[in-house]
């Protein structure tokens, strides 16, 4: 009976954290969708939930495709190297995009005499 307990307590402790972490997504998102669009940071995160969509439909694909023969070998080869491939180039542009800048040219106020 002990060991149910215990059981329950950590089922219960992880839906806690993935409630608490879902609620500080939302925020996020709601957060990062009101800057405006040349911000780099709204640039990532739609590159990255572009990403994560593409995953997720890469996986809802390969369920249907399975027991279709042939088009499950082509899913099985080709979703794992285009995503490899379209994961790449979002890690290739944000690095790219890190590349430090010249700060901005100082105005100086101009002197009246």
């Amino acid at each position: 009976m002990d060991a149910l307990a215990s059981i329950e307590a950590i089922v219960r402790d992880l839906l806690i954290f993935i409630v608490a972490m879902s609620a500080i997504l939302v925020a996020l998102l709601v957060i990062v969708s009101r800057m405006p669009d040349d911000n780099p940071l709204k640039r990532m995160m739609v590159a990255l939930s572009w990403r994560v969509g593409a995953t997720a439909a890469a996986g809802m694909v390969a369920l249907p495709a399975t027991p279709i023969p042939g088009v499950d070998v082509a899913v099985d080869i080709g979703a794992p190297i285009l995503l490899l491939w379209y994961w790449w180039t979002f890690f290739r542009d944000l690095r790219a995009n890190r590349t430090p800048t010249a700060p901005p040219p100082r105005i100086e106020p101009a002197n009246h005499k």
